[in-house]
């Protein structure tokens, strides 16, 4: 994972535990440790690197699955699974699956009709420009009232 990433989710982090009202909007979790060997077996790729800076997040209308939650929140991909297992649900966004090529790092959001993918680039990517990004306005609507978008205008994270 991208330095910078990891340190703005570093700062978010403190932030988010300076205001108590923060947990409707955000939720950064500590990083999960010793699960080297399982995560290669699960073949978690970069979303691995995630897990081990927050465990699990909320951003806004966008949250990542915990390793807990990552087994019972991989039904959403039973009708897309090639015989590689390509695919892995790491989170929703505004309900709908947030999904990882294992083997690239790209993320999708999949639609309601459970086959219309929307890209939106590599793990890091979307990580800087749609979640502590001005992007973000363009995967949830209405975001200028957004608590997750306010927030980040708020620390300087997005500038107006």
């Amino acid at each position: 994972m991208n330095e910078d990433i990891t340190k703005m989710i570093d700062c978010l982090k403190l932030a988010l535990k300076e205001d108590p009202s923060a947990i409707v909007f955000g939720k950064l979790n500590d990083g999960v440790t010793g699960i080297h060997e399982e995560a290669d077996s699960l073949k978690l790729g970069k979303y691995y690197d995630l897990l081990k800076v927050t465990n699990g997040a909320r951003f806004g209308d966008i949250d990542f699955w915990s390793y807990s939650e990552l087994e019972r929140n991989q039904y959403v991909l039973s009708d897309m699974q090639d015989d590689k297992e390509s695919w892995l649900s790491i989170g929703q966004i505004l309900y709908e699956p947030l999904i990882m090529n294992r083997f690239d790092g790209n993320v999708y959001r999949l639609d309601e009709d459970g086959t219309t993918m929307n890209g939106f680039g590599e793990l890091d990517f979307f990580l800087k420009n749609d979640v502590f990004g001005s992007g973000y306005c363009n995967v949830i609507p209405d975001s200028e009232q957004d608590d997750w978008f306010l927030f980040l205008k708020e620390k300087g994270i997005i500038s107006d």
